[in-house]
């Protein structure tokens, strides 16, 4: 389009009628302004369309950022919970993230003898590790003698066949996989 105004501004410079010269320098000028106008209005357009990129690209990334922190953060605050800046800290977050064992026995509170449950893989595979192995006393949370006693029946059950003895039954994989799924996380 450059090319077209430049050959017309200089077509009426050819021109010996002063008139005609007037009129096309006025088109040329015109023509001129508005194609200068058009590409600093593009421009313009593509400097604000990149801008607006950049700010959606960098709020995507600080909110990506926030949901790490979130995932990392193990506390679930209230409103109206009081804290200091301690408590954001990663050794105070370790704190929060240990799984607590249960203060009271299973066992004892239903009156069951864990040597009897050896068929029930799904009791079982709650004090199994994922890698199949036997869960220590501090994290089951049993007294010594129901904690001998699951053991035992845990050894049973591999012995029979009952269990896998290298990870968890498939179906109690299956149906944490299915419950993962469900509230939203990877499986």
């Amino acid at each position: 389009m450059a090319s077209k105004s430049g050959s017309i501004c200089s077509l009426s410079r050819q021109t010996p009628h002063i008139p005609t010269l007037q009129a096309g320098q006025r088109r040329c000028n015109s023509t001129n302004s508005l194609y200068s106008r058009f590409a600093e209005r593009s421009q313009r357009e593509s400097m604000m369309k990149q801008s607006m990129r950049e700010r959606f690209e960098k709020q995507a990334q600080q909110e990506q950022r926030a949901r790490a922190f979130e995932r990392q953060q193990k506390r679930y605050w209230e409103s109206g919970d009081i804290y200091s800046p301690h408590d954001l800290s990663p050794a105070e977050m370790m704190k929060w993230k240990k799984k607590k064992s249960p203060s009271t026995d299973a066992f004892d509170a239903l009156s069951l003898n864990p040597l009897h449950l050896y068929k029930n893989f799904a009791i079982m595979s709650e004090y199994v590790t994922e890698m199949g192995r036997i869960r220590h006393s501090s994290e089951t949370g049993l007294r010594p003698v129901n904690q001998r006693k699951i053991s035992k029946a845990i050894r049973r059950a591999v012995g029979l066949g009952l269990m896998p003895s290298v990870h968890k039954h498939p179906e109690i994989l299956a149906a944490e996989a299915r419950s993962k799924m469900q509230r939203g996380l990877k499986p």
